[in-house]
């Protein structure tokens, strides 16, 4: 069964509208990678999704039902986002910070809900740490696991990586999926290549509001869609560790 649907979409911000006559499914408990130029649609893609923009036509179904329907406190109840840009101003412990996910249900939680969602993203011994403190990777541990505690299945994050050291991108990136194992959906904006690669069960690569390809990853990354989509070069590595193939970027190309 299909996560996700558009169906005809039509939206942006202004018009002319970015996307026109949008058709789209994302299968369950995948995890798809989200790339694309910058300006091509990804994290207007995902907005369309938890209703930050509403389309101007056609309609995007979670789970068989039209999100257009749903009140923001269902859609947050089926729905965890991980921003792009992560604030910490506030002196929240970690342990409240996670909580705030239970909102959508009016702050009910049974008193499980949020220590599994903090067990699951391994942050349990910065329960009590405040969130001015932590780290890059800790506070994108402690967010991730805010969107767990709403509840929802399916889970958005827009470039959950950016600016995080190797060793923490790994570490968020294998999480994702494991989740993915567990029952959850994942839809990831990754400007990353490399990371999408190894890490999606599937890919979606857009080029101005267009879909170019969509399926699995190791076929939607060819040399002609790189040259189409980002104009470069490309050439394929053997990773032994892997035991595939990877597109990595040519220096040499244009």
């Amino acid at each position: 069964m299909d996560s996700l649907t558009f169906k005809g979409v039509q939206g942006g911000w202004t018009a002319p509208y970015l996307f026109q006559d949008l058709d789209l499914s994302v299968p369950q408990h995948t995890f798809t990678a989200l790339t694309g130029p910058n300006g091509s649609g990804k994290s207007t893609l995902l907005k369309l999704i938890y209703k930050e923009i509403r389309p101007t036509g056609g309609v995007v179904y979670l789970n068989g039902k039209d999100i257009g329907a749903m009140g923001q406190k269902e859609l947050a109840r089926q729905i965890g986002f991980v921003a792009q840009h992560q604030h910490n101003d506030y002196a929240f412990t970690a342990r409240e910070a996670v909580s705030m996910g239970r909102y959508a249900h009016g702050g009910r939680d049974d008193g499980t809900i949020v220590e599994q969602a903090m067990e699951a993203c391994n942050i349990t011994h910065l329960a009590d740490c405040l969130v001015t403190n932590l780290s890059g990777g800790e506070l994108q541990r402690v967010v991730l696991a805010r969107a767990l505690a709403q509840g929802g299945r399916l889970l958005l994050l827009d470039e959950p990586v950016n600016h995080l050291d190797v060793k923490h991108q790994r570490s968020i990136m294998k999480l994702l999926g494991r989740l993915t194992g567990e029952g959850y959906t994942v839809i990831c904006v990754l400007h990353d290549l490399l990371l999408a690669q190894v890490y999606s069960d599937r890919t979606i690569m857009l080029k101005d509001g267009k879909i170019v390809a969509h399926g699995k990853t190791a076929e939607v990354f060819t040399r002609e869609r790189l040259l189409e989509v980002y104009q470069v070069e490309a050439h394929q590595v053997h990773d032994p560790v892997l035991g595939r193939s990877i597109w990595l970027a040519s220096h040499s190309g244009r």
